[in-house]
């Protein structure tokens, strides 16, 4: 019982680190493009005019850019978890 209380306490504490960061910068709790918090958002994303980009993904989700800004066509990259990296779109899946 003990561990369980601990194990929610900690991910409890993570979870408020991460809800009080600027949202700015990328610490280690989202996903960011150009420094425009897109944390929690999931499937075709709209990021606006098709240019170079810096994207910050520290979630666990992968990303996939596009120059197309309905996220069809061949992608323009692919961000892992926990990456980052200056990339051309126009649309993002996160998946």
């Amino acid at each position: 019982m003990r561990r369980s209380v601990r194990a929610v306490v900690g991910g409890l504490s993570a979870v408020a680190v991460c809800a009080a960061a600027p949202i700015a910068v990328a610490d280690g709790c989202g996903l960011f493009v150009d420094g425009v918090n897109y944390t929690g958002r999931h499937g075709c994303v709209l990021l606006g005019e098709d240019a170079i980009q810096d994207f910050q993904n520290d979630s666990d989700s992968v990303v996939t850019i596009y120059a197309d800004a309905t996220c069809q066509g061949v992608s323009s990259g692919v961000l892992s978890p926990h990456d980052s990296g200056p990339f051309t779109g126009k649309s993002m899946i996160v998946s």
